[in-house]
């Protein structure tokens, strides 16, 4: 079909404005476009707008928070945050919610329900305080990083329209005796006079186990110090804190949280949406998000925005010099971390063998076709290298 690419980026614009008009319309070309045999077209745009449809389910919409847990005084941006008494080092950091951070992760739909969860307890504060039952104040996120985890504590602030207060653990440490048991104080105190968000990232870095016998008495005291704060923070405000070492963390320390989300690494679909979100404004289409999903199996959030970043850098360098396809090989040869992935390393024995090993994934649902646009071959093409590599084979297994 004649200028379908402009159609799609035309399509893909208007979908993502949520406008339930443009998505009618959209619905109309696709019964015209099947009705006229374009069928490949059509499966263009439908899978768009179910992509768009699962994002959206996401996107969130203002928590209209309780008036009954608005304890403590408002953090204006004006307020400087507690300090370090011998270094004057800030020991924390005060972030106001923005637009930006209203714009939902991507997540498997279990932790997606379990998010949801945690902010509908804050947003029905009332009710559950009519029964006796405070919303969870505690919250652990344990993961990979690079997997979203500070992103969703950004949100979920957001959500509850509450400024952020974020703090380092390992920067809280000192080498002065008892500084750090005060700084944590210092924290504490800061973070129970406002009504906010705290936010301890590095959390392994002080609530380690404490029979360690790597660490020292006064690491122990520190932990109990901190296990004595969030016990008197738990009537003030909610808590989050994050951690890529969960295995490190006191048992002391995980009873003190009431809610324990893994954050794992994004699956195929959510691979999908992810690339969706931040491929624009290359040109990309079903084929490309289906087959780049697959290739980049294992990476987390955070790769794969880098990953996608590299393609906009050599797609604005090279111009129509490079394919999509060779981007994406020039990114894995200068990315040493992707190389190692099995899917990955494929790029660097020739597209052949890259093509044919995903057509041999049942799970993958790429299709001949699919790749044929992909690697800008004809369909003929991805027909001969699919014979030639059966034969090889036959004749590996005849020997």
């Amino acid at each position: 079909m004649d200028h379908f690419r402009i159609i799609q980026s035309i399509c893909r614009i208007g979908i993502g404005s949520d406008n339930p008009a443009f998505r009618h319309q959209v619905d109309r070309l696709i019964g015209a476009l099947e009705k006229h045999g374009a069928d490949r077209e059509a499966n263009v745009l439908r899978q768009m707008l179910t992509v768009e449809h699962e994002q959206q389910k996401l996107k969130p919409s203002r928590v209209v928070t309780s008036s009954a847990r608005d304890f403590g005084e408002i953090l204006s941006v004006r307020t400087l945050p507690p300090v370090d008494r011998e270094t004057g080092a800030p020991l924390a950091e005060i972030h106001h919610p923005t637009e930006a951070d209203l714009i939902s992760p991507i997540f498997v739909p279990r932790l997606e329900q379990a998010v949801q969860n945690l902010i509908a307890e804050w947003a029905n504060f009332d009710r559950l305080a009519e029964i006796g039952v405070p919303p969870a104040r505690t919250c652990l996120f344990f993961g990979l990083p690079g997997t979203g985890k500070t992103r969703l504590a950004y949100f979920i602030a957001a959500k509850l329209q509450l400024p952020i207060i974020t703090a380092r653990l390992d920067g809280l440490i000192s080498s002065f005796l008892g500084t750090t048991a005060r700084n944590l104080g210092n924290l504490f105190d800061f973070a129970n006079r406002y009504r906010c968000l705290l936010l301890l990232d590095e959390f392994d870095a002080v609530a380690k186990l404490r029979d360690d016998p790597q660490e020292i008495g006064e690491i122990k005291r520190v932990v109990n110090t901190l296990l004595q704060n969030i016990d008197a923070r738990s009537d003030r405000g909610l808590t989050i804190a994050i951690t890529n070492h969960e295995k490190l963390l006191d048992k002391a320390v995980w009873r003190r949280f009431e809610t324990r989300i893994s954050i794992p690494p994004p699956g195929p679909a959510e691979r999908a949406a992810i690339l969706e979100r931040y491929l624009p404004p290359l040109e990309s289409n079903v084929q490309w998000v289906t087959f780049l999903s697959w290739l980049t199996e294992g990476m987390t959030g955070s790769e794969l925005q880098t990953f996608v970043h590299g393609m906009k850098r050599n797609a604005a360098i090279h111009g129509n010099a490079r394919s999509l396809i060779e981007n994406v090989q020039a990114i894995a040869m200068t990315s040493a971390n992707l190389a190692p992935s099995p899917r990955m390393a494929l790029l660097f024995g020739g597209f052949q063998k890259l093509a044919i090993e995903a057509l041999k994934d049942p799970q993958a649902g790429i299709t001949q076709a699919g790749l044929a646009a992909v690697f800008q071959k004809d369909q003929t093409t991805i027909s001969r290298w699919l014979r030639s590599d059966a034969a090889e084979e036959a004749l590996a297994y005849g020997k």
